[in-house]
């Protein structure tokens, strides 16, 4: 009778302590598809603005989705917004190519940026190197 007991109370621990470690893990992945999911977004408006920048003519387009913006200079601070708040959620390659391109706005920034952004985001390396980002320069 003894050892019945001493089973059912096994399998009763084992159990809660399974099912502990369940909702751990589950929760932790919850958030880390909170977090990836919100870089997507970020990293998405970030780069459209960045496209603006680049080419001030495309304004119109991105008044379409951000209707405060009024000029290009609106854009150019938004974007120095971003990449302040980027500092809670991107790695710091992402954040450092973001300030390159506020400081010196170029096709090349940008496609640094990204690169940095898709490594943030699907731990994929590039093997664009600046042979390829020339070509995304001469326009």
């Amino acid at each position: 009778m003894g050892t019945i007991i001493q089973l059912l109370v096994s399998i009763g621990l084992g159990g809660i302590i399974g099912a502990y470690f369940q909702s751990r893990f589950q929760h932790k992945k919850d958030v880390e598809e909170d977090i990836h999911q919100l870089k997507r977004k970020r990293y998405g408006a970030i780069l459209i603005q960045m496209l603006t920048v680049l080419n001030p003519e495309s304004l119109q387009k991105a008044q379409q989705f951000r209707g405060d913006f009024k000029n290009i200079q609106d854009v150019k601070e938004e974007l120095k917004t971003e990449m302040l708040h980027s500092i809670l959620f991107a790695n710091d390659a992402v954040i450092i190519s973001m300030a390159e391109f506020v400081k010196n706005p170029d096709r090349i920034a940008y496609i640094k940026t990204v690169s940095a952004m898709r490594k943030d985001l699907w731990e994929k390396d590039t093997k664009i190197g600046e042979d390829v980002l020339k070509e995304f320069s001469a326009e």
